[in-house]
């Protein structure tokens, strides 16, 4: 897809400069847009988009449309120019500019990313003026996710976030991926379990659970070891991620991507990219658990076909449009100074190195030998008793073992099976 990089920066009290260029920073050109009617447009987005319930968000990304393309119809004109080959919008914008709802853009016949092949609204976070750097070194093998859920004891609503990794496994059954669960939902665990492979392993963290902000900053609840909350920051996520970042991290949770205080904070989102992070997945508001978990579903599959990241998210788009999803737009994608392209190569390429079984249930039975336990993606429910039992066999617990007992058909032998994965 080809790159359009939009840059804008105030300039004095009464305007704004947007410099825009393809492919090289150093022949961008120019406009002049009148602050006062930018500062008017983050009026109408706080009262508009910003509620739980909004205006048809047709309004905003018309008037938003219209007023980055002019009068002269610019943008209109550079979208026509690489329209068959799909477009990126790398959109630098800092502070009230960022808080813009720049994923509804709508020319006035459909939104951006409706259209075929899709242009795609990228938060593109850059110190300078250098063009986005395209990252086309896929590995050869299926992708590698790493997924944790977070949900402390105490924290409502409760997540179905079971649901989300059966949803991704069912998603991904022709193009199998590797999914890694790191299943106590404690950040300190998840640097343990990071450091065991080698740097490059994992393509993307999928962090899933509640965020909130404290005082205006970003926080995402995770667990301490013995399942309590723990509001984590961005600097907390990426201490325990040093020197093994992902190319991706989803932050499936609500308001990881929206900034604080009418944007003047940063995003729990562009925060990681502050620290290092390539490219992080987030969302603008409160988000539907259903919404979320559609959203999760489409863009790995789309990965574990060797997609790149922002085909990816184009086809995650429009299929929470197609689905009628009340908050597809409140997806966003940040990236500092290089893009993802595709994570790992198609799955018939020659060499490629295939995922491993992505479950051990066929190996348990029931006492007569014939009804297999609850596959990996139906088995619910029993998250506090699976964190019990991987305390209790993963060191330096001095136990030998754990004692699963009780009535037949409670799920013993499905326990057993979901102890296997996580420990495979």
């Amino acid at each position: 897809m080809q790159v359009l990089h939009l840059d804008l920066k105030p300039v004095g009290e009464n305007d704004v400069e947007l410099r825009y260029f393809s492919d090289n920073p150093n022949q961008y050109k120019t406009r002049s847009l009148p602050l006062a009617e930018i500062t008017d447009l983050i009026g109408r987005a706080e009262r508009d988009y910003y509620v739980r319930l909004a205006v048809d968000y047709t309004i905003t990304g018309r008037k938003l449309y219209n007023w980055l393309d002019g009068s002269d119809r610019f943008l209109q004109r550079l979208l026509n120019q690489s329209r068959r080959e799909g477009i990126v919008l790398a959109i630098n914008a800092a502070e009230q500019l960022a808080h813009l709802p720049w994923e509804v853009l709508h020319d006035g016949n459909s939104f951006l990313v409706e259209k075929l092949p899709a242009v795609i609204p990228l938060r593109w976070v850059s110190l300078n003026t250098r063009k986005l750097e395209i990252d086309a070194a896929p590995k050869n093998r299926a992708l590698n996710v790493l997924f944790m859920a977070t949900s402390p004891l105490g924290i409502t609503p409760i997540l179905d976030f079971e649901a989300e990794e059966g949803r991704i496994l069912k998603a991904t059954a022709r193009q199998p991926l590797s999914l890694t669960v790191e299943e106590s939902g404690c950040l300190s665990e998840l640097g343990y379990l990071v450091g065991d492979y080698d740097k490059g392993y994992f393509d993307v963290l999928h962090l899933t659970g509640h965020a909130t902000f404290v005082d205006g900053e970003p926080r995402f609840y995770t667990e301490t070891e013995i399942g309590e909350p723990y509001l984590a920051s961005a600097e907390d996520i990426a201490k325990e991620l040093q020197f093994r970042l992902p190319k991706l991290i989803f932050l499936s949770g609500c308001r990881t991507g929206q900034a604080g205080k009418s944007g003047a904070i940063p995003s729990m989102a562009e925060a990681l990219l502050n620290l290092g992070v390539t490219a992080v997945l987030g969302w603008g508001q409160k988000v539907l658990d259903e919404e979320a978990t559609t959203a999760a579903a489409a863009l790995y599959q789309a990965l574990s076909a060797g997609k790149t990241l922002t085909q990816a998210v184009a086809l995650t788009y429009q299929e929470l449009i197609k689905n009628k999803a009340r908050d597809w737009h409140l997806l966003r994608l940040y990236a500092a100074e290089t893009l993802p392209g595709a994570l790992v190569t198609p799955v018939r390429t020659r060499g490629r190195k295939p995922a491993p079984p992505p479950t051990v249930a066929t190996q348990f039975l029931d006492t007569a030998g014939t009804v297999k336990v609850p596959t990996r993606e139906s088995f619910v429910g029993r998250r506090r008793q699976l964190q019990n039992c991987l305390r209790a066999l993963k060191p330096p617990s001095e136990d030998i073992g754990v004692l699963i007992h009780g009535m037949g058909g409670l799920g013993k032998s499905s326990l057993a099976a979901r102890l296997c994965d996580r420990l495979s």
